[in-house]
């Protein structure tokens, strides 16, 4: 359990910290976006051709895509939706996204021009499944089960949603076996990260209150027998604790909404972005004790997410820079913001060498995002669609120094951060307008680089399916420079 917060007095030296941070160059442009002729179903893009007609590049190659239509797909699908994606060997596994599909996919990715479905897993009645993990060495899959009630396969007979994580026996990547399975109180999970005998996974408890995620460490071990081997969540969370007063209330006066989104394991320290309480980092060299080793709330000064609460409120993401050869632990980390109000998220570069000091080197943003203020209103103003950053992805070529940031409506965006203060935009790849009724503009979620063919595969959350591309633009030479000194 984390301990109560730090006096207010140096919550107020790094709310100054924060706000005098050095900022990096705003884009110099925003990606131009290809013309989507009236008529023109950006769902029947149906060939390589077309396809690059309707996106917009530079420094990226578009490999393949497909929409991934099958029976798996909700009726009245334009296509999949995807979100989380990995690869072992030639083999993809794609966590389905609400309301297209509901359950783990399984693909031939040997050709990714022409990617073959091979199997599909179903979620269980009642939840979403975008979050999954695989062992290549093991041949095991862990799937997330979350309740939503957007899933139309509901539970028989009234009985309760089976929230949690799921292990599938993929050695037979056509025939997925279920060998084991965790549930959760509470009905909910999310985010996930896996090593050879844990997975650290997002979710709420018997004893949290409602919708209070927290994290959870399972062991699998013996995977048809998963069990709880430890948990950590932050004082307040659970029923009869009370928030400490830095985590009660946004600077506009809206509740904060603190709670486990996403973890990542780099050595023996995890790096989890919890919402409204921004980056907490554990040391897990013994994941049966996980213990508090430094954080960066930035909530206060900032808000978290005052037009939408309840829903995507403060840090998303939180993916530390990997050490070089030799390097002890990682000195520099990339922590999103996950937020649709006006302005939206954008993203920090943290130097984290002292984790109880942890500063923030520069921001990066999107010119025509959220530099657009109406002075005579006191307002921003904003483009249509969901503009936040969401989740970064590091190409293993790059030193630490190459960085893949989906960003919903503008896109996979390519940063080079080997000089951390000045971060530079050095290339995009914007899909066609994969709108729907509910939710106008791009859904780009997550990008991944498969280690073996160095190509990136990004998944669209409103169905547009996966789009495989290749960087083609400067590979940064080194590691990005220290910025304690």
């Amino acid at each position: 359990m984390r301990g109560p917060k730090r006096a207010f007095a140096p919550a107020i030296l790094t709310a100054i910290l924060t706000l005098t941070a050095p900022a990096a160059p705003r884009a110099q442009q925003a990606a131009p976006v290809a013309p989507n002729p009236t008529g023109r179903d950006m769902f029947q893009l149906n060939d390589l051709d077309s396809y690059r007609q309707f996106s917009s590049l530079k420094n990226f190659e578009i490999v393949g895509h497909s929409y991934f239509r099958g029976p798996w797909l909700v009726p009245g699908a334009p296509g999949a939706g995807f979100n989380t994606m990995r690869i072992c060997g030639s083999i993809g596994y794609l966590g389905g996204y609400n309301p297209t599909v509901f359950g783990a996919l399984i693909v031939d990715v040997s050709n990714p021009a022409r990617m073959e479905p091979l199997s599909f897993i179903p979620g269980n009645p009642g939840t979403r499944n975008a979050y999954l993990r695989v062992d290549c060495d093991r041949k095991i899959l862990a799937l997330g089960h979350s309740a939503s009630a957007e899933n139309p396969n509901k539970p028989a007979g009234g009985e309760p949603v089976r929230s949690g994580v799921t292990f599938h026996d993929v050695a037979d990547p056509r025939r997925p076996l279920k060998v084991g399975e965790w549930n959760n109180a509470g009905r909910l999970t999310h985010g996930m990260e896996m090593d050879s005998r844990y997975v650290y996974v997002c979710g709420t408890s018997e004893a949290s209150k409602p919708r209070n995620e927290e994290l959870n460490v399972i062991d699998y071990s013996t995977p048809s027998a998963p069990r709880l081997a430890a948990s950590f969540h932050v004082t307040g969370q659970r029923v009869g604790e009370t928030f400490s007063e830095m985590n009660q209330k946004n600077p506009n006066g809206t509740n904060q909404f603190v709670m486990c989104h996403e973890a990542i394991k780099e050595g023996t320290r995890l790096y989890l972005a919890y919402r409204d309480a921004g980056l907490i980092i554990l040391d897990v060299s013994d994941p049966t004790k996980p213990a508090v080793v430094g954080d960066y709330d930035y909530v206060p000064p900032f808000n978290g997410d005052p037009a939408m609460p309840a829903c995507c409120p403060g840090a998303h993401t939180a993916a530390p820079v990997s050490p070089p050869p030799g390097g002890a632990l990682p000195r520099l980390l990339v922590l999103t913001d996950e937020h649709f109000s006006c302005p939206p998220g954008f993203v920090r570069i943290l130097d984290i060498s002292n984790p109880r000091a942890i500063q923030v080197l520069s921001t990066i943003h999107i010119a025509g995002v959220d530099d657009q203020y109406d002075h005579a209103t006191g307002k921003f103003v904003c483009p249509r669609g969901q503009q936040s950053s969401h989740l970064p992805y590091f190409d293993p070529r790059g030193h630490g120094s190459l960085v893949y940031q989906a960003w919903y409506d503008q896109g996979l965006r390519a940063f080079d951060i080997s000089n951390p203060f000045s971060p530079k935009e050095v290339g995009y790849f914007v899909s066609p307008d994969f709108s729907v009724p509910k939710q106008p503009g791009r859904h780009t979620r997550e990008a991944y680089v498969d280690p073996k063919t160095n190509l990136i595969y990004v998944t669209d959350g409103n169905g547009g399916g996966v789009t495989v591309l290749r960087y083609t633009g400067p590979m940064p030479p080194r590691p990005p420079i220290p910025g304690a000194r």
